[in-house]
């Protein structure tokens, strides 16, 4: 029996002891955990011009929740609010800023940080090829990446390399004039979108190595040059436009960005009107004829009615008879004929005034109605469509290095595949 009740009296004991181990244990880890102290960890990365920015302050340690505060000028396009910076800057710099925190226990940390906001990197040209050397022909693919594009120029170089332009593929939304020196191996190409673009494919065309030819494709695109627009259509990162000589064509690369804006927009029914206020215009005649016909009208028929029984019997056999020899001495009679001659003179010329009076008005509003125009039409037919595109290549008059085979400007390649070095780049 004594056993048994030292037993049970053991039990409970070992019980409340484990207890009280446990919740020991517990609150070291809460105090461990308050222990630990409260610090800021803030990473700005740097930003762009015309670019979206966010950055989120954050801190560890310390007890949770936290409290941000931040101190010091973002740049234009930048705000603050509940910890986070966002917004598309639109200036460049650096900024200082002081970022502050606080804990739930009232601890608090305070750190400087540098935001910078720098010019807008160019889109990253991706050229696509064997990086073997290579003896047979091969694709090569012209790529923009990273960031939106509105078009671009392009010289590429081909070093002991022939393009074959017959095989040129360019993606649909991409509108180009394209050029090919095959003696001097250089492709050159101007090219717009029709809307911002980044990260595809541009086009593509087949490459082959002169005859008994070993080429590393690295090397021979290695020359390629590019200016890329933005999706703002500026030149991006300062470049410079590739030049092209003047001494050929009317071909301006304002043209082909404009033909791109606007690809496939037709004007409103508006011109097509413009031509029909000619019937409007009669129309506003007539209505101004009709109401100085109205009071016509009626003072014709007052005049006969009144005017013809008094007439013919003293302004009519007086007129024959003492009209002719005595027509000085009757100043009287004259009167009343000089009263009906001006009432009719008055009431007849009106009309014809206020006839040719609307007409001039009418011409001349006819002119301005033809002033709508949409940029990019260049053959004036109210669109925006493949057939100015055609035009504006044609307008790209390149001469022929070998054949002497004119441009083909259905297809916007020159009609030999060969061409020499003419042109205008107008930017």
């Amino acid at each position: 029996m004594p056993r048994f009740v030292a037993w049970g009296v053991v039990w409970p004991g070992l019980l409340l002891a484990a207890s009280l181990l446990l919740a020991s244990c517990g609150s070291d880890n809460q105090t461990n955990q308050s222990r630990q102290p409260l610090r800021l960890t803030l990473r700005f990365d740097p930003g762009y011009v015309d670019e979206p920015y966010n950055v989120t302050l954050t801190a560890d340690g310390g007890i949770r929740p936290y409290r941000f505060s931040l101190e010091g000028n973002l740049p234009k396009g930048l705000s603050y609010s509940s910890g986070r910076i966002s917004g598309t800057p639109q200036e460049k710099g650096t900024f200082e800023l002081t970022v502050s925190v606080e804990d739930a226990n009232l601890s608090s940390r305070t750190q400087k940080v540098t935001l910078s906001i720098g010019e807008t990197p160019p889109p990253r040209l991706d050229q696509v090829f064997p990086l073997a050397e290579v003896t047979d022909p091969f694709p090569y693919l012209f790529r923009v990446r990273d960031r939106e594009a509105r078009g671009f120029h392009a010289q590429i170089a081909l070093k002991d390399l022939k393009a074959a332009l017959d095989s040129f593929k360019a993606d649909s939304g991409v509108l180009y004039v394209l050029r090919y020196d095959e003696e001097k191996g250089v492709v050159d190409i101007d090219a717009a979108f029709t809307g911002p673009r980044k990260d595809f494919e541009v086009f593509r065309f087949t490459a082959t190595p002169l005859p008994e030819k070993k080429v590393r494709p690295e090397a021979s695109f290695r020359e390629t040059r590019v200016a890329f627009y933005d999706k703002n259509s500026k030149l991006a990162g300062n470049a410079q436009p590739i030049e092209r000589l003047s001494t050929q064509g009317r071909y301006k690369y304002s043209d082909l960005e404009a033909l791109a804006r606007n690809w496939g927009r037709r004007l409103a029914q508006a011109p097509a009107n413009n031509p029909t206020p000619a019937p409007a215009a009669p129309a506003e005649s007539q209505a101004a004829t009709t109401p100085a016909s109205a009071p016509q009208s009626p003072a014709q028929p007052t005049q006969p009615e009144q005017a013809p029984p008094p007439q013919p019997e003293q302004a009519q056999p007086t007129q024959p008879e003492q009209a002719q020899p005595p027509q000085p001495g009757q100043a009287p009679p004259p009167q009343p004929e000089q009263a009906q001659a001006s009432q009719p003179e008055p009431t007849q010329p009106t009309p014809p005034s206020t006839q040719p009076g609307p007409t001039p008005t009418q011409g001349q509003p006819a002119p301005t109605p033809p002033a709508p125009k949409l940029e990019g039409d260049l053959n004036g037919d109210g669109v925006v469509d493949q057939k100015d595109l055609d035009l504006l290549r044609s307008s790209y008059a390149w001469a022929s290095v070998n054949a002497g085979q004119a441009p083909n400007p259905r297809s916007g390649i020159p009609g030999s595949g060969t061409s020499s070095d003419s042109g205008e780049g107008g930017r």
